[in-house]
C-alpha cells in the first residue's frame, strides 16, 4: 500500500505524448508516462495545452486551490491552508483537492468530468483510488513555479537513484534529489512573483470577463478560454459572412470577453462642454473614477480594474491572446494618463505601478518578447505613458513623500537598466542637429514632441463659425 499522503493534485488522463503543457509560468512537453501535477500551491493556477509550442490553438482554464472566498483581495497569504470542497461546495479541511481533467480527442482540449453524470462520478472515484500507484510510478510532475538551477545541469542517473533513467518518464520528472539553496530561493521567488501577478483576480472578475464557470463532479469551478477568445470590439467582422444573427455566431458571442468598457475617445461626463471637456481629455481621472464607481459591486471597482490588468497580461503571456493585449494597453493608457488620480487615488495608482513592474520583469516569457509581437510600435507606447506619468508626479508631488512616487522611482530605475528608457523629459534631446556618416548635418525633431508642443496633428485649428 502506498505511503504517499495526497496533496492538491490535477490528474490529466489520456493526454497525448508531445503535447505542450503549461502551468502558470512553466511550460513543458508531455511524455507517455506523464499523468498530472502534484503538490499544487495555494492560490490561483492557470493550466493550458497546445498541439505545438508556437502556432497551434491553445486552450486552458483557471482554477483555485484553497479557500476561494479569499481570492482577489490583494494577497494570497490568507489562503495558505489547503482545503477541499465536498459535493455541496462547502469547505472540508481534511480532504485534499483533486482535479481531474480528461483529454478530449474531439475538441483537442482538457475537459472536466461532468458533474451530472453517474458514470463520471464512478470514473472520478477510480482515478482517485489509483492516485497512489500513479505517484509511485513517477507519473506526477511536482509543481514548480520556475525551473530550478539544478534541473538545468543534468538528469538523474541510475547511479544517483538506484533506478533506471527510463525514456518514458516525463521530462519534468528529471530533477536533482538534493535541492540546493539556489533552488529553494528560486522556487520561493517564483511563487512570490506568481502571487503578485494574480492577487487581484477574483471569481467575480473571471465570471464577468469569461463567463460562468464549469463545475466538475467534486464541485470545483473552472473558467475556460482559448487563445482565439476575443472581445467584440477587437474582432474583425465581415458583413454578410459572420452575421451575428446566425445561431452558431450567437453561441460563439456568449463566449466573448466581457471586458470593462474603456473608451479613450470620450473621457468626460455627459453634458460637459468647453474647458471641462478639454481638461478631461488631457487628464482622464474622471473616466477612471467613473469606471471604478460603476464596477464597485461585490468587490471594489479598483480591484476589478487591477484584476483585469493582471488577467489580460497573463493571457498574453501564456496564450498570446490578441484581444487581451489590446485591453491591457487600453487600461494602462487610461490609468497612466490620469493626473489627478496621482493624489486622489494614491493607493490605487501605486498598486498599478507595483503590478506593472512585476509584469515587465516577465515580458521576455512571451515567445518573441511582449513588445515585439505588438508590431512596429513595440514598447514605445508604454515608454511614452510612463514619461507622461513621470511629469505628472513631478508636477503634483515634487519632493513630498508619496507611495506613487516611490513605486515610480523603482520602476524608472528598472526600465533604465533593462531598456535604457529615460522617463524625464529634460534628459531627452527633443530638437537638434544630427551629423550623418558622410558629414552632412540634418535637423531632427523627436517623434513624441508634437503633443506637448502643439505642433503637427496637435496644432490648434482656427474654425470659422
Amino acid at each position: 500500500m502506498s505511503t504517499h499522503q495526497p496533496t492538491p493534485t490535477i490528474l490529466l488522463p489520456d493526454l497525448p505524448p508531445k503535447t505542450l503543457v503549461g502551468i502558470d509560468l512553466i511550460t513543458f512537453t508531455s511524455t507517455p508516462n506523464f499523468h498530472g501535477i502534484r503538490d499544487l500551491s495555494p492560490g490561483w493556477h492557470f493550466l493550458y495545452t497546445g498541439a505545438t509550442e508556437t502556432l497551434s490553438l491553445r486552450s486552458g482554464a483557471w482554477f483555485y486551490i484553497g479557500d476561494i472566498t479569499t481570492a482577489g483581495k490583494g494577497s494570497n497569504d490568507t489562503a495558505l491552508v489547503t482545503q477541499g470542497r465536498n459535493k455541496t461546495g462547502t469547505q472540508n479541511s481534511r480532504v485534499p483537492e483533486i482535479y481531474i481533467w480528461k483529454w478530449s480527442a474531439n475538441t483537442e482540449s482538457l475537459v472536466a468530468l461532468d458533474s451530472e453524470s453517474d458514470s463520471a462520478r464512478q470514473e472520478s472515484m477510480r482515478y482517485k483510488a489509483n492516485l497512489g500507484s500513479v505517484w509511485q510510478s513517477g507519473g506526477l510532475f511536482k509543481y514548480r513555479s520556475r525551473i530550478a538551477p539544478s534541473m538545468l545541469v543534468k538528469p538523474v542517473t541510475e547511479s544517483e537513484t538506484g533506478e533506471k533513467n527510463e525514456e518514458d518518464k516525463p521530462e519534468p520528472q528529471i530533477e536533482a534529489r538534493i535541492q540546493t539553496e539556489d533552488d529553494a530561493q528560486t522556487e520561493e521567488n517564483g511563487r512570490r512573483d506568481w502571487s503578485g501577478l494574480t492577487d487581484r483576480i477574483s471569481p467575480t472578475l473571471l465570471s464577468r470577463v469569461i463567463g460562468n464557470p464549469e463545475v466538475d463532479v467534486d464541485g470545483h469551478p473552472r473558467w475556460v478560454l482559448s487563445s482565439a477568445s476575443t472581445a467584440n470590439r477587437d474582432a474583425d467582422h465581415i458583413p454578410g459572412v459572420d452575421s451575428p444573427a446566425e445561431p452558431e455566431m450567437m453561441e460563439e458571442a456568449e463566449r466573448e470577453f466581457g471586458f470593462i468598457p474603456v473608451d479613450l475617445k470620450r473621457t468626460w461626463r455627459e453634458g460637459a462642454v468647453g474647458r471641462e471637456r478639454t481638461e478631461a481629455a488631457k487628464d482622464r481621472s474622471w473616466a477612471l473614477g467613473d469606471l471604478i464607481d460603476r464596477y464597485a459591486g461585490e468587490a471594489s471597482g479598483g480591484n476589478q480594474l487591477l484584476g483585469e490588468l493582471q488577467f489580460t497580461f497573463l493571457m498574453v503571456l501564456t496564450m498570446m491572446n490578441y484581444s487581451c493585449l489590446q485591453q491591457w494597453k487600453r487600461l494602462l493608457e487610461l490609468i497612466l494618463t490620469s493626473r489627478s488620480a496621482v493624489l486622489d487615488r494614491e493607493a490605487f495608482m501605486s498598486e498599478v505601478l507595483r503590478i506593472l513592474s512585476l509584469q515587465l520583469q516577465r515580458c521576455d516569457d512571451v515567445d518573441g518578447g511582449l513588445f515585439e509581437i505588438d508590431g512596429d510600435e513595440g514598447g514605445a507606447f508604454l515608454r511614452d505613458l510612463l514619461m507622461k506619468l513621470r511629469q505628472s508626479v513631478d508636477d503634483l508631488v515634487g519632493d513630498s513623500a508619496s507611495e506613487v512616487k516611490l513605486e515610480l522611482d523603482k520602476l524608472e530605475e528598472w526600465v533604465k537598466a533593462e531598456y535604457d528608457w529615460e522617463l524625464r523629459r529634460g534628459t531627452v534631446v527633443r530638437h537638434g542637429m544630427l551629423q550623418l556618416e558622410d558629414g552632412e548635418q540634418v535637423e531632427m525633431d523627436w517623434d513624441g514632441n508634437d503633443e506637448d508642443e502643439e505642433t503637427g496633428e496637435y496644432a490648434p485649428v482656427i474654425v470659422d463659425m
